[in-house]
């Protein structure tokens, strides 16, 4: 049976032992010792001046003076005498200095770890405070999955809705973005420029789902997927509109509407433009259509206005049975009021008097001339109209025309010679002695619009 206990080589009174007093004070020496152990220092290597009877020091690797020969042992001052003990892994210690409780590894002093329920608080490599209980200095933090694998989830919890529950970004200490539900239980990202004055980016409406940008939303990419029209006859609702579905985008003329290139079975509303191959369309020239229906009607209920290169306007409307004829509006530009009052349709119009010319309509590069009396020369025109009326003459008051008018166009001059004279009756109207225009009065005459048109001579009028 050996002598000493195994762990802290305590002495054992042997049966038939004379003087058990110094095994047994011995014994509890080392019970002194090792209960309860409160240290001086630790990784001691050099003995204190003026140590006093009680005090124990855990000396170090290389202790030196009364201490050498002794690393790694506790150093016992006891009746002004050193005595030794060799450190057993897993003792521990308190310093009486730092108040801490180590604990010998075997080869160094470790701290004890504290419990961790209901710390006041956590600080790594900083201080935690009242505020922020759980601190952390360092350049990443990491938050994985459990050794076994799985998800990892984190979570933030708030006592009421009004309360706040939030991811807080900062620059200098000074906030510049947050993310959560701050206020209340709709998840919002904020910014700020100055960590006082903040602005909502994005916020979900939690009873609905649907994201609300306050402030606007630029969005320099393309955006596509079902929300986004698949073509410009695309009419399912609530999908954003793409650049020519509302009609004026589509600036290609041949392009061809839906469906089939047709102004009479088109439903879609909106702004087109088509060509002259296009099915319905009240003229040849290339036009632009706007198109309005009520919502609620089939084929009933619909507007169609389109409006030429050239300037004319049509419109019609369809009822139950089919669309109305097309109608033309007439307007300053495709009409003009006449020497006599008197509305007319207009082309190209010139008002010849008796000093000059004048364009109430499309406007002539002609040019004035006046050879000799009651004869005027108009330069650089097309011929008179070949549809329709050519040239109105100026009347009284009782309608008896105040002139006579003949005329003859030289196609290769492009030059139209006009003729006045006084009016003779002889079984007809016929022309008698040159004669002006009369002041204040002028002579409406009508151009074709076609620049292939000839005409050598107009009729008398």
């Amino acid at each position: 049976m050996s002598e000493t206990s195994a762990r802290l080589s305590l002495p054992y009174l042997a049966a038939s032992q004379a003087q058990k007093h110094v095994t047994h004070n011995e014994a509890l020496r080392l019970l002194d010792l090792w209960v309860q152990l409160v240290l001086e220092g630790f990784d001691a290597d050099t003995p204190p001046v003026a140590p006093e009877d009680g005090q124990i020091w855990a000396t170090g690797a290389a202790p030196t003076g009364d201490w050498a020969g002794q690393p790694h042992s506790l150093a016992i001052r006891d009746s002004e005498s050193w005595q030794f003990t060799p450190l057993v892994a897993g003792c521990r210690a308190l310093s009486r200095v730092s108040n801490t409780l180590l604990l010998w590894a075997g080869n160094s002093w470790q701290p004890l770890p504290p419990h961790t329920d209901n710390l006041e608080g956590l600080g790594i490599k900083t201080s935690f405070d009242a505020t922020n209980r759980l601190s952390l200095a360092a350049t990443a933090s990491l938050f994985s999955h459990a050794p076994e694998g799985g998800g990892h989830q984190l979570k933030l919890n708030k006592a009421l809705t009004e309360d706040t529950a939030s991811l807080l970004f900062q620059t200098g200490w000074s906030g510049r973005a947050e993310m959560g539900t701050t206020g209340d239980d709709a998840f919002a990202i904020k910014v700020s420029a100055d960590g006082t004055n903040w602005q909502t980016g994005l916020r979900f409406d939690p009873t609905n789902g649907q994201a609300q940008a306050p402030n606007g939303l630029s969005v320099t990419g393309s955006i596509t997927g079902s929300a986004v029209q698949d073509t410009p006859s695309d009419t399912t609702a609530e999908r954003l509109m793409t650049v020519g579905a509302f009609g004026l985008g589509l600036h290609d003329q041949s392009a061809a509407l839906p469906p089939e290139d047709s102004l009479d079975d088109l439903q879609i509303q909106g702004f087109w433009r088509y060509g002259s191959a296009t099915i319905g369309a009240p003229s040849s020239a290339g036009m632009m259509l706007h198109f309005t229906r009520i919502p609620s009607s089939s084929f009933g209920g619909m507007l169609q206005m389109a409006i030429s290169h050239l300037g004319d306007v049509y419109f019609r409307a369809r009822a139950a049975d089919g669309w109305n004829s097309w109608s033309r509006i007439w307007q300053n530009r495709n009409t003009t009021v006449d020497a006599n009052g008197f509305l007319k349709e207009a082309s190209p119009i010139l008002r010849l008097s008796d000093t000059g010319i004048e364009a109430p309509a499309d406007p002539l590069e002609a040019t004035f001339g006046k050879p000799d009396v009651g004869h005027y020369q108009l330069h650089n025109v097309p011929p008179l109209a070949g549809v329709g009326w050519q040239i109105e003459v100026p009347q009284d008051a009782n309608g008896n025309r105040l002139v006579f008018v003949q005329t003859r166009y030289d196609a290769t001059l492009r030059c139209l010679d006009i003729h006045t004279s006084a009016v003779r009756w002889e079984g007809a109207w016929v022309a008698g002695a040159a004669k002006n225009i009369p002041a204040a009065r002028w002579i409406d005459l009508r151009f074709s619009n076609d620049p292939t048109a000839k005409s050598e001579k107009g009729d008398p009028d």
